[in-house]
């Protein structure tokens, strides 16, 4: 998987470790911060990388494949999230997010596919995001981003599926991770009060814990959930029921 080791990442690889899984990473995360959730027992290996990098990924993806076999379950979940209003955004910037959100995530699964094939099959799940789904002022950039990663999956579903690979797309609401702490502020708290006017949530939370997700990524990369393929599963408590 990618990027697992803070957020819903980590809440992933937690997951399918303790369900017996060996869970290997890719991660720009400190190397030092790599190196100890392998020590810990958490990750049966971690490699530092720039998923941007298409050289990179394949290279990382060939080292995992000659020590561990074969890669039959893989989590696209990596991002970064930075605010982009317009007009005064840097054209880098948007490219930053392109690059590592959309691009990034193909790079892994076109290097991840091929030894999949030669298993026999597997299963996909691309982590995007509401803001994919349903605009928000000063987030084009990622919002372009994780819509790609919507379409990216329902693409390669359509053609991997007859290769007996199954892929589907989360699309989280506002999670409590490291990415959305500058949101949960003092004046955060304020415009998110004025948002639960409006919320469905059956909890009357706005943010989601990162084992909300996991427990759904779980779900799909499992064969009980073999009726899924070319999904895109908004779990957002009912955000974008009403917007």
């Amino acid at each position: 998987m990618t990027g697992g080791t803070s957020g819903i990442g980590l809440a992933i690889a937690a997951q399918l470790a303790a369900a017996g899984m060996r869970v290997a990473v890719l991660s720009d995360a400190p190397q030092q911060e790599l190196e100890s959730a392998v020590a810990e027992g958490r990750l049966v290996a971690a490699i530092r990388t720039d998923i941007s990098d298409a050289a990179a990924v394949t290279t990382a993806v060939a080292a995992i494949e000659a020590a561990h076999g074969p890669i039959t379950r893989l989590v696209n979940n990596a991002a970064i999230w930075m605010p982009n209003p317009v007009p005064e955004s840097p054209i880098a910037l948007f490219d930053r997010h392109i690059d590592v959100n959309l691009k990034g995530s193909f790079y892994v699964t076109q290097a991840v596919i091929p030894g999949m094939i030669a298993a026999g099959g597997g299963s996909i799940v691309f982590v995007g995001s509401v803001s994919g789904i349903a605009g928000r002022a000063g987030d084009s950039a990622y919002s372009a981003s994780k819509a790609g990663v919507a379409m990216l999956s329902r693409t390669l579903a359509a053609e991997l599926g007859p290769k007996n690979i199954r892929i589907n797309c989360v699309c989280p609401g506002a999670v409590a991770t490291p990415l959305t702490a500058g949101l949960r502020t003092a004046d955060g708290e304020q415009a998110i009060a004025a948002l639960m006017v409006g919320h469905p949530s059956p909890r009357r939370a706005f943010f989601m814990e990162p084992e909300q997700i996991a427990n759904i990524v779980c779900f799909l990369l499992d064969d009980r959930s073999n009726a899924l393929h070319g999904a895109v599963i908004t779990a957002d408590e009912g955000l974008t029921a009403t917007m």
